[in-house]
């Protein structure tokens, strides 16, 4: 049997073809994502669903490599299921739904997201989303970006000086904040003239600081600890 999250290989070609599962509870939006995921050539469909009852079962058989989530469903939250899987490391969690308020953003990131994205994203911007999350990035809308940080500036009040094993350095603050525009290793490598493999060793000594795992949580947290602020303040003075 195949592990769950597997992706299946293709004899005639070189790369697995990823399972991807659909929960959305929109008729038409559901077997438009279900069609774009068809036809596009190295994905494939696990299931579609459309309340998180149907998600739960599909999810059992269908080893899905990653999940696209809406948030909003008849019979629960999508955060209850994105919290889920994660805790059981079923597979990848992309989120797809409308601009929520703090509340929701923030859940949907905690629970364990590896990505948040609008529905009202373009055929082309859906898959490319979906692949990153498939090789480990963490795509978020730039519309996304810009609100969680525009969310933390109201709950924002003059940090204490963090603690020395928390302290990002000038450059790893930097980093953080480009991440918080959206951008994604290869840009953000591109805009601080250094290598994509320097920005994966930056990002992995803030992870181990913050104690997180993704760029979302990495971001929320440290904008919510003042080690931005405090670090390129820093750099600049």
């Amino acid at each position: 049997m195949r592990p769950a999250g597997a992706a299946t290989v293709d004899p005639d070609r070189s790369a697995p073809i990823h399972r991807i599962g659909i929960v959305e509870d929109d008729t038409p939006l559901m077997n438009f994502y279900a069609a774009l995921v068809q036809v596009s050539g190295d994905l494939e469909l696990a299931f579609a669903a459309r309340t998180l009852a149907e998600a739960r079962a599909a999810i059992e058989s269908g080893s899905p490599s990653l999940c696209l989530v809406d948030l909003g469903l008849p019979d629960g939250s999508g955060i209850d299921l994105v919290r889920d899987l994660k805790a059981r490391g079923r597979c990848k969690v992309l989120v797809s739904t409308v601009l929520g308020d703090r509340t929701t953003v923030m859940s949907a990131l905690k629970a364990g997201a590896d990505g948040y994205i609008l529905k009202s994203l373009s055929q082309a911007e859906i898959l490319v989303h979906i692949r990153q999350t498939l090789n480990g990035f963490t795509p978020i809308s730039p519309q996304v970006a810009t609100y969680l940080i525009e969310l933390l500036k109201p709950q924002q009040t003059t940090p204490a000086a963090p603690e020395a094993a928390h302290a990002l350095t000038a450059r790893e603050a930097e980093i953080l904040s480009i991440f918080g525009r959206g951008l994604t290793y290869d840009e953000t490598a591109h805009a601080l003239g250094i290598s994509a493999n320097t920005v994966r060793d930056f990002v992995k000594k803030i992870y181990a600081k913050l104690d997180v795992h993704t760029r979302a949580e990495a971001v929320f947290e440290a904008k919510s600890m003042g080690l931005i602020d405090t670090a390129l303040g820093k750099k600049n003075s």
